[in-house]
């Protein structure tokens, strides 16, 4: 027998924007009422961090512009329960409230939120995809080096390819070493996908003494020695996408630490890739198709530039900068919650068996774990549950002071 699914509201009467903020609603009191007031305080951390929210996820391009005329002015739903305040009061209260705070939140969410997971890829292991893009800034911002005449801040970001979602990041200057980043966010147990740029001898080294994993892009001349040959296998479907493919261990003969290394080169019409890693047990195929989904990250950078606007900064020094990124990115954690959430809400009834339950039921799925199959899966519900296109977020952006109803959940399920 097949149970109707409920809307999961502890409050009947939420709004959209309220169920958004749901799984941090509680822990943003807490933290709230941990701190310690000023006696002039005009502005709670409570009500800072949901204004903050809120801009990223229907405003997002001027903040004062926002604070000044439809804040305070009174122009958005009372629904929303926006307090108003000064923007030289907001400007203080990113001094006033650390960035710790809203670190805590990001965790909180990683912690605590069930997203779905691709459970082929939980039969793997951790998957992170590691990069850094560029982000322009004014020249006043010194602290962001880049080169003698310009300014520009490089975010280094950690994509968790089992989840999508992004689980670490640092803000640093443009010309700040994408290795060192790397070696900050280390974690033991986690299988690193990079470009080229970060391959080194040292960093596979410090890799490896972690018992963290890597696969590598790795430039095509460097001198090594074949220690034996593996057999490859490849699915019928796709071998006439690739060709000389070749898998081997390997030893580089510059390399001062004398690993063994596992080296998949191939070619993919003309242009030839070379893929390191330490992951033995892996087949040819899974490490090939696992360097081809860091592409992810490419996504999330240009998603988090134009449609979350985050190359237009609110504050200019690093550590508001910091808290900037910190709530884009929670925004955008929360925003995918919601989107998984309506999906299942919207797919009640007939639907429920086959689509799961709620987001935590992944676990429960059946796992393909044939070549073909494993990375089919991963495209298969894509758009139902993590894409996040401008139609979604235009309905989310009408919906935010509405009840978070039926309605609400087929307008949302349906952009």
């Amino acid at each position: 027998m097949t149970h109707k699914k409920e809307i999961p509201s502890t409050n009947p009467g939420a709004t959209v924007f309220e169920y958004l903020l749901k799984p941090i609603d509680d822990f943003l009191k807490k933290q709230d009422a941990d701190l310690k007031r000023h006696h002039n305080q005009k502005l709670s951390y409570y009500a800072f961090i949901r204004l903050l929210i809120y801009f990223f996820v229907a405003e997002g391009k001027s903040f004062k512009l926002f604070i000044e005329t439809k804040l305070n002015k009174g122009l958005l739903p009372a629904e929303l329960n926006l307090t108003k305040v000064p923007y030289t009061t907001i400007n203080e209260a990113f001094e006033h409230f650390g960035i710790r705070l809203f670190r805590e939140v990001f965790q909180h969410i990683l912690k605590t939120v069930p997203f779905r997971q691709l459970p082929e890829l939980a039969t793997l292991g951790t998957f992170y995809c590691i990069d850094g893009s560029l982000f322009p800034v004014i020249n006043s911002m010194r602290w962001a080096e880049y080169t003698s005449k310009h300014q520009s801040l490089k975010l280094h970001l950690c994509f968790e390819l089992n989840r999508m979602i992004a689980v670490e990041f640092l803000v640093s200057a443009a010309n700040y070493s994408e290795r060192q980043a790397l070696f900050r966010m280390l974690k033991s147990g986690v299988t690193y996908i990079a470009d080229r740029g970060y391959m080194s001898f040292q960093v596979c080294h410090q890799l490896i003494e972690e018992k963290a994993y890597f696969i590598f892009r790795v430039k095509a001349g460097l001198r090594y020695g074949v220690t034996e040959t593996l057999q490859v296998g490849l699915p019928e479907k796709v071998q006439a996408i690739f060709s000389d493919v070749r898998d081997e261990l390997i030893r580089y003969k510059n390399d001062k630490f004398k690993h063994t290394y596992r080296l998949v080169s191939f070619k993919v019409g003309s242009e030839a890739f070379f893929i390191l890693t330490n992951r033995l047990e892996l087949t040819t195929f899974q490490v090939i198709m696992l360097y081809a989904y860091r592409w992810k990250v490419e996504l999330l950078f240009r998603f988090l530039k134009r449609t979350m606007n985050g190359i237009h900064l609110i504050k200019h020094e690093q550590h508001g900068v910091t808290i900037q990124f910190y709530v884009i990115l929670i925004v955008a954690l929360l925003q995918l919650y919601l989107k998984q959430s309506t999906a299942d809400l919207a797919h009640d009834g007939n639907n429920a068996s086959s689509t799961g339950k709620n987001s935590s039921s992944t676990n429960h799925q059946k796992t393909d774990t044939s070549e073909h199959n494993f990375f089919d899966s991963i495209g298969e519900n894509l758009n139902k549950y993590w894409k996040i296109g401008i139609h979604w977020l235009t309905a989310l952006r009408s919906l935010f002071a509405e009840p978070f109803d039926r309605r609400a959940i087929e307008i949302l399920n349906n952009n």
